[in-house]
């Protein structure tokens, strides 16, 4: 069985809200194996939200939300945590207009209401009363729109690459996922695959980290989500290399620093706990005190560390080379993959001394 894992949080007050899509086929023993690297949006619940105060802004003005922010904060705090429980009544055959409690200080702030609800066009959607606004069903479901049309997209382009055909159903998971609207919207665009929410959606999230905790191997692969790697000094040859990036090594050779050897590519898949041999072999400088910098790559291919999509991820410090030849001091660096971490090695050829490095890739 192959499926889509859609997880939608939504929660409230919070920076962000995501969808996070992942890909998993079920292996015959129930281990999962990762088909497609995780990826998302800003498409949560949060972003639901955010199209509601927006909406509340065009309506009282953005300086009477500014200052609801500044000075009254509970207000604010407390009318989200209504919107929260009112966007479940949100569902596609809603037809009437909806109730919500929205701080007293927010109208009183604004003395040009009605006139700012005629020059809107919204006399027949909007209706207000102290700390109460009645809004129709069209503009309460105009809200989830973005999310709902972000969150399909991107699915479509999942789905459509050519080793997703085999994509029989899709998980939805998460706050959000239990909005009907949301459902609907899946069901509707994508209804040659069955659609499975689980009762209690929402907390199927939180009952997977428990279930994961429990048997951390229940993933047996993994697709990497950056190209990994590490910083190594490659031969400069005049064809590719300006002299300002030459320099001289302790062997007396002309090399070029900075560059990014790479071990595993993004989106390639990994077996969990099976090492992964570097295409080619490292040799610790003379004399001096050696370190392996590991780095991740949003590229495919990167060839230099510098570049702006290569990131550090650690460091593994390897001690003094042992010996005086190149030979004497070659090493080979392996990467293991865990179940969040990512365990770098490096052997030294002649001695077999290994020394190794866990870096947690959350």
């Amino acid at each position: 069985m192959v499926y889509v894992f859609s997880s939608i949080y939504s929660r409230y007050c919070v920076t962000g809200g995501t969808v996070d899509v992942s890909v998993h086929e079920k292996n015959p023993d129930g281990t999962l194996k990762v088909l497609h690297r995780p990826s998302g949006g800003p498409w949560g619940g949060t972003n639901v939200d955010n199209q509601y105060i927006t909406w509340l802004a065009n309506l009282f003005g953005r300086d009477a939300i500014k200052e609801l922010t500044g000075e009254f904060m509970a207000d604010y705090l407390y009318m989200l945590r209504e919107f929260e429980n009112k966007k479940r009544t949100v569902t596609p055959d809603l037809n009437q207009k909806i109730i919500l409690r929205v701080p007293y200080a927010l109208n009183e702030k604004c003395k040009n209401t009605e006139i700012q609800i005629a020059c809107l066009n919204l006399e027949k959607d909007v209706d207000i009363f102290k700390d109460k606004i009645r809004v129709s069903a069209d503009i309460a479901k105009s809200w989830f729109q973005e999310s709902i049309d972000g969150t399909i997209r991107h699915l479509t382009v999942i789905l459509s690459e050519p080793s997703m055909e085999d994509v029989t159903s899709i998980l939805l998971v998460g706050g959000f996922a239990e909005s009907k609207l949301m459902q609907d919207a899946v069901k509707m665009a994508f209804k040659d695959r069955t659609v499975i929410i689980p009762e209690e959606a929402g907390l199927a999230v939180l009952k997977g980290a428990v279930l994961f905790g429990h048997r951390p191997r229940l993933v047996s692969s993994r697709c990497v989500p950056f190209t990994y790697g590490y910083a190594v000094a490659v031969p400069f040859d005049d064809s590719r290399h300006s002299s300002e990036q030459m320099c001289i090594d302790s062997y007396g050779d002309r090399m070029v620093n900075n560059c990014f050897m790479k071990v595993v590519e993004i989106g390639t898949s990994v077996d969990v706990g099976t090492d992964i041999k570097a295409p080619s072999t490292l040799v610790l400088q003379k004399h001096k005190e050696e370190k392996v910098f590991i780095y991740a790559s949003t590229d495919r291919d990167p060839e230099y560390i510098t570049y702006p999509s290569c990131t550090k991820m650690g460091k593994l410090n390897m001690g003094y080379a042992p010996g005086e030849t190149m030979a004497d001091n070659k090493v080979q660096v392996y990467f293991t993959f865990g179940d969040t971490e990512l365990n770098a090695t490096v052997k030294f050829l002649k001695t077999g001394k290994v020394v190794s490095k866990t870096i947690d890739c959350l």
